[in-house]
């Protein structure tokens, strides 16, 4: 008669212990597959297991000359014995003498257990939930030096073990927001990319609208208060199967799987709304508590997770722009316009993809030429500007405007380097054709900017094309100069300047804080948007800020160049007004650098008094 295993002490613990490892009924793996192997070898048996003893069945994580997965858990199985005492191995060296197996299916047939030896496997809160083993079909006895080596292998197991478990906690930590214990956002776009691949789905994109006021008036510990009772409300307002995530800061998603019926959408997106314009009980007072949503569906708006994404963002800022606590649902025309970036970025991904050097860009160059105090036949050009072009033909030829909104910071930078390297190039071989002493402008988008070694990639760039930096202007914006860039990198930018480059800023006028970059970076001269030139002798206002920006820089020893000069009234007025250089159509279009080749040899196109026109040989020139 068999003696029955019982259960151990705190079974319910150990079994939440053994699923916290995600092992059972998991894939092979060569770490455990190689233990067992080592156990069978050094010890001269024909069985080696890792077995884990599950509620109802022991299953085999790893074997070595047993064929069968799992087997039913009961008492007359082996490891169900050896979990009992997890400070000690289970010995047997004679199932056929031992009344606890002796009569056990295991035993009596396949695979004719005839000697046993199990060391727990027993994890840091104490619990056995398996065993490493190793069987024979012959009965023997096992030394002290046998049992200490599998004893050194079980921990070895154990060790792995644990190792998988924390890389699994890692991962869960990483994709979750710790305050709100939600998915995060890296969490929430991949079950938004799997349910949008899986059926319809409907995307909820949701600010809080008094976060703000809260967090600033009240503290921090309010603010945290307040976000951990949105996440709560929206659990409960949504069914069983749909998510929540948050994004980031007061923005939430909720996504509902399944869904095709607006009323249905509808129903549940006003249970949201009003489960988070209850007040928030904190301490001893109400915080006030309200969320604006935006809805958009996979596939009516769009099939792409990061478009129907951003397609239900664009509908929350339209509800928040007609008054907060508002639903807002996507319009044809977010759509439209998303797909559209949607496919620019495919685009501009596939040709990044073919070539690194993407065969889709091309540097334009526009000239930029001194004004001096009068007008002259023939107007000296002191630079060139290396403008970025794209196309595709997917997508066609890309408006930079367009462009740079589409693709974002890092493909930005990415098209900047090449553009830069191709322009440095051209500007290399036309040097010599009336341009001695003149520079080429460079373009640092925001996101190059931002980059802590971007002087010293320019630097490289510039070397490598045999240009000293003497050549070179470095052109950056106002918005590209805010607080986010470090001093390292202004320290850097500072350090090229030494060298010999001229650093322009650029769009000076339009930034946030203008007045402010004037003082993170030493400069050389400063660019005036054309919004402000094209309003000259039109707008009094306008000729107003271009003479005090125009004061102004030269009062702290910079040169000023206007952008988007069209025509002679305003490089009159910009030259009575002292600007030192300008560029704009009615000087040059921007050109491919072949054309402006031969500009600059053979196209100067008239002789009147005033300031000369210069223009491309054709309409193709024009760019």
């Amino acid at each position: 008669m068999m003696s029955p295993a019982r259960s151990p002490s705190a079974e319910a613990d150990r079994l939440t212990a053994l699923r916290s490892y995600e092992v059972l009924d998991t894939s092979s793996e060569d770490v455990f597959d190689n233990l067992v192997a080592l156990a069978a070898r050094l010890t001269a048996s024909p069985i080696a297991l890792v077995s884990l003893v599950d509620a109802e069945r022991i299953w085999f994580k790893a074997r070595h000359g047993l064929d069968v997965e799992e087997i039913r858990r009961g008492s007359h199985v082996f490891c169900a014995h050896t979990i009992l005492d997890p400070t000690r191995p289970l010995v047997v060296e004679d199932a056929t003498a031992d009344v606890r197996f002796q009569a056990s299916p295991l035993v009596t047939g396949a695979p004719d257990i005839r000697a046993y030896l199990g060391v727990p496997l027993v994890g840091p809160e104490g619990h056995a939930f398996g065993s490493l083993c190793v069987i024979d079909r012959v009965p023997r006895q096992y030394d002290a030096e046998t049992i200490d080596t599998i004893r050194t292998l079980a921990r070895a197991v154990v060790v792995n073990l644990e190792l998988r478990r924390a890389l699994l906690r890692a991962r869960e930590a990483a994709l979750t927001d710790p305050l709100t214990g939600l998915p995060n956002r890296r969490a929430t776009m991949a079950a938004l990319a799997d349910a949008a691949a899986s059926g319809p789905l409907v995307v909820i994109a949701l600010d809080l609208d008094h976060f703000k006021e809260v967090n600033d008036g009240e503290g921090h510990a309010a603010g945290d208060a307040l976000l951990q009772a949105a996440a709560c409300r929206l659990r409960e307002a949504v069914r069983p199967c749909d998510m929540v995530g948050r994004i980031g800061g007061d923005e939430f998603v909720v996504l509902l799987v399944g869904v095709t019926d607006r009323d249905v959408v509808a129903g549940i997106a006003q249970r949201v709304s009003d489960a988070l314009h209850r007040p928030v009980e904190y301490e001893t007072r109400l915080l006030r508590l309200g969320a604006t949503l935006g809805i958009a569906a996979v596939p009516a708006d769009a099939m792409e997770p990061e478009v129907v994404m951003r397609i239900a963002d664009e509908a929350l800022v339209r509800a928040k722009r007609d008054g907060r606590g508002r639903v807002g649902y996507a319009s044809r025309e977010d759509a439209t316009q998303l797909l559209r970036t949607a496919a620019i970025v495919r685009a501009f991904d596939a040709d990044a993809a073919a070539s690194d050097l993407l065969q889709g860009a091309t540097v334009y160059l526009q000239p930029i030429v001194a004004l001096g105090r009068a007008p002259v036949a023939v107007p000296r050009i002191v630079a060139v500007e290396a403008l970025a072009r794209w196309s595709h033909p997917a997508v066609g030829t890309i408006p930079p405007g367009d462009l740079f909104a589409a693709i974002g910071p890092e493909r930005a930078a990415h098209l900047g380097r090449v553009i830069r390297e191709r322009a440095l190039a051209a500007f290399v071989t036309f040097r010599g054709a009336g341009m001695a002493d003149a520079r080429v402008a460079l373009n640092l988008s925001a996101g190059e900017v931002c980059r802590a070694d971007i002087a010293l990639h320019v630097a490289e760039q510039v070397e490598r094309a045999g240009l000293s930096l003497r050549c070179v202007e470095v052109e950056i914006t106002e918005e590209a100069l805010l607080d986010r860039v470090s001093k390292r990198t202004l320290d850097q930018l500072a350090a090229l300047r030494g060298r010999g480059a001229r650093l322009v800023l650029d769009d000076f006028g339009t930034g946030t804080s203008g007045l402010a970059q004037l003082l993170r970076l030493p400069l050389d001269g400063v660019k005036l948007d054309k919004q402000f030139i094209q309003r000259l002798g039109v707008d009094a206002r306008a000729d107003e800020i271009v003479r005090a920006s125009v004061s102004l820089a030269h009062g702290l020893g910079l040169q000023v160049v206007a952008e988007g000069i069209e025509t002679e009234q305003q490089a009159a007025a910009l030259r009575a007004l002292g600007c030192d250089a300008a560029q704009g159509f009615l000087f040059a279009r921007p050109m491919p650098p072949d054309v402006l080749k031969g500009w600059l040899q053979d196209r100067v196109l008239g002789n009147t008094p005033g300031v000369l026109v210069l223009r491309p040989r054709s309409a193709s020139a024009a760019g």
